[in-house]
């Protein structure tokens, strides 16, 4: 009897549904449109500085891709400060024309150029 009633709680309990969904941490919800307010220089060897208007807390993605919309470079940051400055590394991609992208996690997006001439 012992045997049968353990069968029957290890059946009852390995057709127990448990949910294990993982919680993603997505920040702060943006208050407003994040903006790029200076890329310093514009014309530059690819060592640029980029100034952007976000909301302290979200976290932020910005994007280099080609006039195609190819991505070639992504850079995540969450925003400690409502005007954040991020030193950007874009020395090995050739000379030309790209687009620079501001993302938030709503998906909202603020586009300016850069030129790479070395």
């Amino acid at each position: 009897m012992k045997k049968l009633l353990l069968i029957g709680f290890i059946l009852l309990a390995g057709c127990t549904k448990v949910d294990i969904t993982p919680t993603i941490d997505l920040g702060v919800v943006a208050q407003s449109a994040a903006t790029i307010a200076k890329v310093s220089p514009i014309v530059s060897n690819g060592n640029i500085e980029v100034t952007v208007k976000v909301t302290s807390g979200a976290k932020y993605s910005l994007q280099i891709t080609d006039l195609l919309d190819n991505e070639l470079k992504t850079f995540g940051f969450t925003a400690d400060s409502d005007i954040y400055t991020k030193k950007l590394d874009l020395t090995d991609l050739k000379n030309g024309d790209y687009n620079l992208t501001l993302i938030d996690i709503a998906g909202r997006e603020t586009r300016t150029n850069i030129i790479i001439k070395k």
